[in-house]
């Protein structure tokens, strides 16, 4: 007897079947979007880097060139063009599978110019198709995509849907983009969701609006700048369409504009991924007039700060200052605000203002007053420690302890660590993890320690241990820096076994040469 085999060609459901859409998730955060999405697991999975909200977009479009066609983009294109033309779930379910799997960031250009020159597009279709998937999808590289398309006709019709998707910084992009391809009053549009978005979102934003008020031109020098990723990124552009110049010519300005300009100066003279302050052709008059306002303004550590950076800028070799005799400088120039910021850095006022800001709960000023107490040489390590027992999970804190160069405040902070930080837990075997995440915080924390030990002959064993048995690459190789710096008689014998036994088990190759190197320099 013969056994009859049936198989059932079950059909499959589409992607989206049974999934919230992107678009409702975020109309229901309301203003408060915390940059997750619903098919972030999905996304990531497999990815040992998890980006924020647009920053694997922000960074390729900043720092890589133009996609070129594919096959990929053509059968996009094609499948596209179909669905307007005679529109059916088939070909949807088709057109959206393929797009979940898109890099769409890297060829998003090249696949609308497809669509322009595909034969027979039904307008009217294409628009209802675009606003389908940026309303109903539940991927994001569908939603970027349906945003995008959206920006190839008159949009005002979709004006909410694009400003609830364009507050995620993971869509302000293409929002951002569909928007001046789509609506008249585009410009006024996009300053409406600059003021709401704070990262990615926001840099792309503001390299695109146009100061085409005083309004704009205010609120570029006072919030324009500031934002979640670098700001850096909007320095030059804020002082020059904002009139920065100009703005800070006269005898007096608002305290919000004094801030403002604060942010942008750091930024400027931080230097970075975008024009820094030997690009701005201002930048003399600017810092000029900052530190000429700075004498009655300078109210607060991150005031003191950015007067610590003037002075430090203009105190450079004079190999730098070679270039900008030519720009607007001065020898004069250079020497008078030099003295102004000695100056200003001289006045009594800033012990106090320093150490109530090291002593605040507010990080920011926190960070600015422990900054500016290394420059004024207070000492502020002991209430620094008082802090990390009190919270002793903080980055900052283990970080500015272990500038000291006391051994015995080490040996104090070494302790503390191995009595706080779960050393079982970190300790699970040697593996290939990049560390980041919030999981990995405790390894940070370790890592901050161990990168410094290498000073601290004999001091942080256990910690040593630790990291050399740490599923983080890099907390294995702070614990074989430590012990490069260490005379092998100051090791004892768990740490020389620890070393023999992670030179047999060590996963990562270039790790396992140090080990190599170091077994050799020191005769083990």
């Amino acid at each position: 007897m013969k056994t009859m085999v049936i198989f059932f060609n079950k059909a499959v459901g589409p992607l989206w079947e049974g999934k919230s859409s992107i678009y409702s998730y975020i109309k229901e955060q309301g203003e408060s979007v915390d940059g997750s999405l619903p098919d972030d697991e999905e996304f990531w999975s497999g990815s040992k880097m998890m980006w924020v909200a647009g920053g694997l977009d922000g960074a390729f479009g900043h720092h890589a060139g133009p996609g070129k066609m594919t096959e990929e983009a053509l059968e996009l294109a094609h499948l596209l063009a179909k669905q307007s033309r005679k529109p059916k779930n088939s070909t949807r379910k088709a057109l959206y599978a393929k797009l979940v799997k898109t890099d769409i960031g890297g060829m998003i250009d090249v696949i609308l110019n497809e669509v322009r020159k595909q034969p027979g597009i039904q307008p009217g279709a294409l628009f209802h198709e675009a606003k389908w998937l940026t309303e109903n999808a539940a991927h994001r590289n569908v939603v970027k995509f349906g945003i995008a398309l959206l920006g190839l006709f008159q949009n005002e019709q979709v004006k909410e849907l694009l400003l609830t998707l364009g507050r995620h910084d993971e869509f302000t992009l293409y929002t951002a983009v569909a928007i001046q391809n789509g609506m008249e009053d585009s410009n006024q549009v996009l300053f409406e969701l600059a003021k709401r978005v704070h990262g990615w979102g926001k840099i792309h934003i503001v390299e695109r609006l146009e100061p085409s008020s005083q309004e704009i031109k205010d609120w570029l020098l006072r919030q324009g700048c500031q934002n979640s990723v670098m700001n850096e990124y909007l320095a030059c552009i804020c002082a020059r369409n904002g009139g920065l110049r100009e703005a800070l010519s006269t005898d007096h300005v608002d305290s919000a504009l004094f801030d403002g300009a604060t942010d942008i100066i750091e930024a400027l003279l931080n230097g970075g991924p975008a024009e820094d302050i030997d690009d701005y052709e201002h930048g003399p008059q600017v810092i000029s007039d900052y530190v000429r306002l700075a004498r009655e303004m300078g109210s607060i550590s991150k005031h003191l700060s950015v007067i610590f950076s003037i002075y430090d800028f203009l105190a450079q070799h004079e190999e730098k200052w070679a270039g900008r005799m030519s720009v607007g400088w001065t020898e004069q120039l250079r020497i008078d605000n030099r003295d102004a910021c000695q100056s200003i850095m001289a006045d009594s006022k800033w012990a106090s203002i320093v150490m109530d800001a090291v002593s605040t709960g507010d990080s920011v000023d926190r960070y600015y007053g422990v900054s500016c107490a290394e420059k004024l040489g207070i000492d502020i390590w002991d209430t620094l420690y008082d802090q990390l027992a009190e919270n002793p999970l903080q980055d900052f804190h283990f970080f500015q302890l272990m500038k000291s160069n006391d051994p015995n405040r080490i040996r104090k902070l070494v302790q503390f660590a191995t009595e706080h930080l779960p050393l079982q837990q970190i300790a699970t075997g040697p593996g290939d993890e990049m560390g980041l995440g919030k999981e990995y915080a405790a390894h940070r924390k370790l890592d901050t320690i161990l990168q410094s030990l290498d000073r601290y002959e004999g001091i942080g064993v256990e910690l040593i241990l630790t990291g050399l048995n740490s599923p983080v690459i890099r907390n294995r190789n702070m614990a074989i820096k430590a012990l490069e710096g260490w005379n092998v008689t100051s090791w004892g014998h768990r740490l020389i076994e620890a070393i023999i036994h992670l030179s047999q088990t060590e996963p990562d190759d270039s790790v396992e040469e140090r080990i190599h190197k170091l077994r050799e320099a020191k005769g083990i």
